[in-house]
């Protein structure tokens, strides 16, 4: 969806550069760069760029040679609009986004407008599967219907750990990873067959459920097919892509006798340990192959 600043400023509200409210904005977050050190600047092309009233003070207490190279500096990276929302302009701000035909313009209500900008832009996908945070990492269960993923989700639950969605999980993209959340029909139920949808909050408490959290493993649930070679040793690591972003993957064959919840909660386990660097079946490997060749 094309979003422009005309989109999210009140025309009124325009101070300068009301030829630029075309500009297309590509980023869901608002920059706030300090504008006495240039060198830290993040990237603001195509961004809406907040200066608040202490960054107007020093714009204003510097040299006037300064500020117009200052604000030059800001216009020569492109970004899609200026907000301010207090505080006195510079006249040469004002000035040269007039020039640079560039909207600058002023916000009563900064967090309504975050939340406008995170609305439209954010990258936000739906899926069919069930999301527990599983001692802090976010677990995405995913799989056909039917295929057991509420089922472990409620026992994952009734092991201590917190339910964060069921059946329509919303993902988006944010900070370079993926981070889950419940519609907001959704949040806090569970959907059990022969038992109907239950309240898991207000079954187990507060404490059985979480708002949102952030993926860190996708497990994939599938029917036990005769005949399909399953890993024994877990060399590989495998990746499931979302919104660009791999996320680790493993696919757990359903069968009779195998505990699922029990699975999942060591696979988020093992998970935990290789991102401190733990990788038990390398290490197996390196062993054997150090034995074998000596």
């Amino acid at each position: 969806m094309k979003v422009t600043v005309k989109d999210v400023a009140n025309a009124s509200a325009v101070l300068a550069g009301r030829a630029g409210i075309g500009r297309e904005i590509a980023s869901p977050r608002m920059s706030t760069p300090d504008l006495s050190s240039p060198d830290s600047w993040p990237d603001i092309a195509s961004s809406i760029v907040h200066l608040p009233p202490s960054q107007l003070a020093y714009l204003a207490s510097i040299a006037r040679a300064e500020r117009v190279q200052v604000v030059r500096a800001i216009l020569k990276r492109k970004p899609a609009g200026i907000v301010v929302s207090g505080g006195r302009i510079a006249a040469e701000l004002l000035y040269q986004a007039e020039s640079a035909k560039l909207a600058l313009f002023r916000s009563r209500s900064l967090q309504k407008l975050a939340r406008i900008l995170a609305e439209r832009l954010t990258p936000r996908v739906s899926l069919h599967g069930v999301l527990v945070q599983i001692f802090g990492l976010g677990t995405l269960i995913i799989g056909e219907s039917a295929i057991g993923k509420s089922e472990a989700a409620l026992d994952l639950v009734l092991r201590g750990h917190k339910l964060v969605a069921d059946d329509v999980v919303i993902l988006e993209k944010n900070d370079g990873g993926i981070t889950g959340h419940a519609t907001d029909l959704g949040a806090d139920l569970l959907q059990i067959r022969g038992l109907g949808i239950i309240d898991i909050k207000a079954l187990y408490g507060e404490s059985a459920t979480a708002g949102a959290c952030r993926i860190g493993l996708v497990v994939e649930l599938e029917e036990w097919k005769k005949g399909q070679h399953y890993s024994l040793v877990g060399l590989r690591e495998r990746r499931y892509k979302l919104f660009a972003v791999n996320l680790p993957y493993l696919k757990l064959p359903v069968k009779t006798g195998r505990n699922i919840a029990t699975l999942i909660e060591v696979a988020a386990r093992n998970q935990m340990l290789k991102k401190r660097g733990v990788y038990t079946a390398r290490e197996l490997h390196r062993r054997l192959n150090k034995r074998l060749s000596g």
